[in-house]
């Protein structure tokens, strides 16, 4: 009776493999986690971190970034995750990906509590939603299909892991979906490396990255591919999800794949096919997951700014992922577009994209830039003595993205510089637009002033 879930399914914690916790590549470092929530939240076992010990939980919740120490090795009994630990983690990592508002949304509407209008407004906001109408069944659908989906996957991957765990394979089946699905970048591998020693494994790749799309393209697109049958049925919304998808993961692929070729250090000395493998994978991951087949420290510059640019345009909305979402990116490019050919307005497979929602798009672009690049001057400022501009770049955008990559820097830096990454992970997870609304008082707009145009370009 005082077995815990986790530990039931992966067994009494003797040695079936090193069990920690990925943070990223090339970290060897471990953290301690306790036996409360407020351990994890708050490690008091290492003095060497000790100002920033808000990493386990920070990451779990928003689904992103790194340990700030890597890893529980099962080699370190009193290291392992047991009893209520694990579970806590595996809680925060689902309560992350349907958002910590989406369900406490659903409490608080099932209690009777009515909303007010800003909060409504922050809530259709951060659910992409024009309306209150179908609001509480659309975040029942979500929990359901999450559900469901989780626990397919979950079976498929215990029987890939049974001939290697055993009886363990249903609890690393378990917590691989979760952790994949909710785009949160923890497994249970050991030895600080990701899927780094598992890079020819393209069964495990292949379904680790199938869960990562269906996290990151949302739940409205996988409500419209189950119950409308065909392409033309589909709204606006899935069709351009859809294609961004595509066209992202495979640009990305051939990117990485052009550039890692003869790398030595990542994929240079694998066949072609696993090339291409572990490009498509990183390409898939990088936008918001945080699994990665290869070092990405050994990764060539190009390599890691096709990353920066995944990172920050991110996964869809209504989805586990974060960023600016891929359908403001498709907007802003199509309003571009429009404007080189001196159109007017933006018509896409046959429907017209208000102006509202460019302005929309546009400002979410503006601010996410502004705050990652604010974010990186300070950064910058604060610890730009330890790390170049390269690497901060990179960190600070990944936080943005939630993605959970790094490059070797979350534990070297200082406490401001930890708290500033904390605070971006937030933001990015709940989203830029959310995030300003809830600070902002809006208020109507009764007079209308004469229009006169300036000179701009």
């Amino acid at each position: 009776m005082g077995k815990n879930f986790m530990e039931i399914m992966l067994g009494n914690g003797q040695t079936t493999k090193d069990f920690s916790i990925k943070a990223h590549a090339n970290y060897n470092h471990e953290l301690c986690l306790y036996d409360s929530p407020w351990d994890v939240a708050f490690d008091v076992a290492d003095k060497h971190d000790e100002q920033f010990r808000i990493a386990p939980r920070r990451r779990a919740v928003c689904i992103n970034f790194r340990l700030v120490r890597d890893g529980l090795n099962s080699r370190r009994p009193s290291q392992r995750l047991n009893g209520f630990r694990d579970d806590c983690l595996l809680f925060l990592i689902q309560v992350g990906g349907l958002g910590i508002m989406t369900l406490a949304t659903l409490v608080v509407h099932t209690m009777g509590y009515r909303f007010r209008l800003k909060e409504s407004l922050v809530l259709q906001e951060s659910l992409n939603r024009g309306g209150q109408a179908g609001l509480f069944d659309l975040i029942r659908r979500m929990i359901k299909y999450t559900l469901a989906i989780e626990l397919f996957f979950a079976v498929v991957l215990a029987i890939h892991f049974y001939p290697e765990f055993g009886i363990n394979a249903l609890g690393y089946g378990i917590f691989h979906s979760v952790s994949a699905f909710c785009n949160a970048g923890f497994d249970l591998f050991g030895n600080y490396d990701s899927l780094c020693k598992r890079n020819d494994d393209y069964f495990l790749m292949t379904y680790i990255g199938l869960l990562i799309i269906l996290g990151g393209i949302g739940f409205t697109v996988m409500s419209d591919v189950l119950h409308k049958k065909f392409w033309r049925k589909y709204s606006l919304h899935t069709k351009i999800v859809i294609v961004m998808n595509l066209a992202l993961i495979l640009v990305g692929t051939l990117l990485i794949f052009g550039v890692e070729y003869y790398n030595p250090n990542t994929v240079g000395n694998l066949s072609i096919p696993a090339q291409l493998a572990n490009a498509c994978f990183t390409s898939v991951s990088c936008r918001t997951a945080g699994f990665n087949s290869f070092d990405l420290a050994q990764a060539e510059q190009i390599t890691q700014l096709v990353m920066i640019i995944l990172m920050f345009i991110g996964a869809s909305p209504l989805s586990t992922g974060g960023g600016i979402k891929a359908t403001t990116f498709f907007i802003i490019l199509q309003s571009m577009w429009a404007v080189f050919r001196g159109k007017s307005e933006i018509i896409v497979f046959g429907r017209r994209i208000s102006r509202e929602l460019r302005d929309q798009a546009f400002a979410i672009f503006t601010m996410g830039t502004i705050w990652v690049v604010t974010a990186g001057i300070i950064l910058s400022i604060i610890d730009g003595e330890v790390h170049d501009l390269e690497e901060v770049i990179f960190e600070t955008v990944s936080g943005f993205g939630t993605v959970g990559i790094g490059i070797g820097l979350t534990s070297q830096w200082s406490m401001l510089g930890k708290l500033i990454l904390t605070l971006t992970m937030l933001v990015g997870k709940v989203g830029i637009m959310t995030f300003m609304l809830s600070l902002i008082t809006q208020k109507p707009t009764r007079i209308k002033y004469p229009k006169e145009d300036i000179m701009i370009g």
